[in-house]
């Protein structure tokens, strides 16, 4: 039997198959698939919600220092406990152990980098499929995305500040 996620997909292709779209929207196929049978409420879901909800709200939760930079205030760390894999959550400026914060920065960062990877990966496949479009191109140095990412938030929040 094939788990959730496989019916999921299933069920997209034959939606894809319908609409006979090349791109779709989730929130379309969601209406879709509730409409006709092919996602239902199961108990578990309702705690992914809240779950969802919750550390949705805590990644948000942002504080800017005194050297006026951004940060986010919540961090979480995973942790195997017992056998059982959990995340914690803590605050970066009242909790979490020295060995916590580098912790999350580690997962943080290997996270980064498993998308990077991936996106690269995504990238090269689409070059080799599509040989004859213009190469796509995927710029791996990312410290000039941070610098002027950095220098908007903070004329953005000199904005907002003078009114």
């Amino acid at each position: 039997m094939a788990n959730y996620n496989e019916q999921i997909t299933r069920a997209w292709d034959e939606w894809e198959s319908i609409t006979g779209d090349e791109a779709n929207d989730p929130n379309d196929f969601i209406d879709w698939a509730v409409a006709n049978g092919r996602l239902t409420v199961r108990p578990q879901d309702l705690h992914k919600i809240y779950r969802r909800d919750v550390t949705t709200a805590l990644r948000q939760v942002l504080r800017v220092n005194d050297e006026g930079t951004t940060y986010r205030a919540k961090q979480c760390v995973s942790i195997l406990e017992n056998g059982a894999q959990r995340t914690l959550w803590f605050d970066i400026d009242s909790g979490g152990t020295p060995q916590l914060r580098r912790k999350a920065v580690k997962q943080r960062r290997d996270s980064i980098v498993n998308d990077v990877y991936r996106a690269k990966s995504d990238v090269e496949h689409m070059n080799h499929a599509y040989p004859k479009d213009e190469p796509i191109q995927f710029e791996m140095d990312f410290t000039e995305d941070y610098e002027e990412r950095k220098a908007l938030e903070m004329l953005e929040r000199e904005a907002k500040e003078a009114g």
